[in-house]
């Protein structure tokens, strides 16, 4: 007999009653399963059923949460722990998942008077003359409205995306009532890789609450959609990389302008060392990211058929669902191969039956020999400051606090949430928007 007590797993209540508890996983396809009943109608549970494994990918599992969950970091941290005497902090399970799961490398860093309209165009516009504009750019953020109107001018022609967790942040202060039964939906149709899945879950979302389709149609599916992007967003959906930036420098904000800058050189030094070191001493031939993603998509491919037509062209028989993979084209009707750019569960099974080499099928960009490029570029050391040869023209200017006026208070950190993103009040009583309950003049709505 098995007595199972079960904190932070990652996974939906099905059923309960008094005496039966069935939990499954958040991915509706995934075979993981515990079941448990009552013992003799007392508060201890027997675990009757445990089907342990997941047969979903990892980012199914949590693309709901923007925090890793206890059971994430364990699995990271688990093999350090195996000496008792080991010291392993927190700035230590940062390091080793940021190695495992992706790096950051800022581009372009600046400091102006205030976050407006003309400060976000001239950031764009340096930001042109510096790098120009690659093939297959895109733009992602949580679509304040000067970024908004800065990229509409200075890029007009690349695709601007927003982060689906900015996005939804809004949903749950617009549509309070019903964001609990949607977040699920929403997740689903962001990730949603074929045009046939996202009307799926789409049609799924118009029956809970079809005023939330309507806000998300005048937005438009193509900013927030991976299925109908304009551009290959190669899984990054979210703003977790800015977002970790502004965690690492968020204290230093509060110094002034040359320690600041001083800070994110070091930082940013830091890191560029930190990732290089890593590409030198591994023996891996990809990103230690994406060789995960091939281990989950290989033991997902055990238990397919696949069925050759020609050296290039195979289907693929997953249960009930057949999808049929071009190796040549790098393409999969499920839609991963294409947009992941390395091979899916169904590619794999194909790659696997006839030994070839997952690797080739994999975006350069995942290369190892790429990441070390990445990184070869040193970041410029500031030396004492006794030694500096400052021209004359440049010492004797004399630079003046920014005009504007100080508001009162303690200077806010967070952003302010732009008129784009639907930051209107809605009445609680009537359901219109523009005023709260406390000023209602309608009469209340009826359910």
């Amino acid at each position: 007999m098995l007595i199972l007590v079960v904190v932070g797993v990652d996974c939906d209540l099905r059923r309960q009653r008094e005496q039966l508890y069935v939990l499954e996983c958040v991915d509706e396809r995934c075979t993981w399963r515990l079941k448990a009943s009552s013992l003799r109608a007392s508060n201890l549970f027997k675990v009757t059923d445990f089907n342990y494994v997941h047969s979903c990918l990892t980012d199914k599992r949590f693309c709901s949460q923007k925090q890793a969950v206890s059971a994430f970091v364990a699995a990271v941290v688990q093999d350090k722990l195996v000496d008792p005497k080991t010291i392993y902090i927190p700035t230590d399970i940062q390091r080793d998942i940021q190695k495992a799961y992706g790096q950051i490398l800022p581009l372009a860093y600046a400091i102006v008077d205030s976050e407006n309209d003309a400060s976000w165009e001239w950031f764009f516009v340096q930001f042109r003359e510096t790098y120009g504009q690659k093939e297959g750019m895109c733009i992602v953020s949580d679509m304040h409205d000067g970024i908004w109107k800065a990229t509409s001018i200075v890029y007009p022609e690349v695709p601007h995306c927003a982060c689906m967790f900015h996005l939804w942040n809004n949903i749950k202060t617009n549509f309070r009532k019903s964001q609990k039964q949607i977040k699920e939906v929403y997740f689903a149709l962001a990730r949603a890789y074929t045009v046939e899945e996202f009307n799926r879950h789409m049609a799924e979302l118009e029956a809970i609450d079809s005023k939330v389709k309507t806000y998300l149609m005048d937005i438009g599916y193509d900013k927030w959609s991976q299925a109908h992007s304009k551009a290959n967003r190669t899984m990054t959906m979210t703003l977790n990389i800015a977002e970790s930036v502004n965690a690492a420098n968020k204290h230093a904000r509060d110094l002034p302008v040359v320690n600041l800058l001083d800070f994110m050189t070091t930082l940013i030094q830091k890191w560029n060392y930190t990732n290089r070191k890593d590409a030198v001493e591994s023996f891996m031939k990809i990103g230690a990211k994406y060789e995960k993603i091939l281990a989950d998509n290989t033991i997902l491919s055990q238990t397919m058929t696949v069925l050759p037509s020609t050296e290039f062209l195979h289907l693929v028989i997953d249960g009930q669902t057949r999808n049929v993979v071009r190796l040549h084209e790098r393409n999969c009707t499920c839609g991963r191969f294409q947009l992941d750019d390395i091979p899916c569960p169904h590619a794999m099974a194909v790659i696997q039956k006839f030994h070839m080499d997952s690797y080739k099928y994999c975006s350069d960009y995942y290369n190892i020999d790429y990441l070390l490029k990445t990184n070869e570029i040193p970041v410029n050391l500031l030396p004492d400051e006794t030694t500096w040869q400052i021209p004359e023209d440049v010492s004797s200017q004399v630079v003046l606090p920014p005009k504007g006026k100080i508001k009162p208070g303690r200077p806010k950190k967070k952003r302010g949430i732009g008129g784009w993103e639907g930051n209107t009040v809605t009445c609680a009583l009537c359901g219109r928007k523009g005023h709260n309950q406390r000023t209602c003049r309608n009469i209340p709505k009826r359910d």
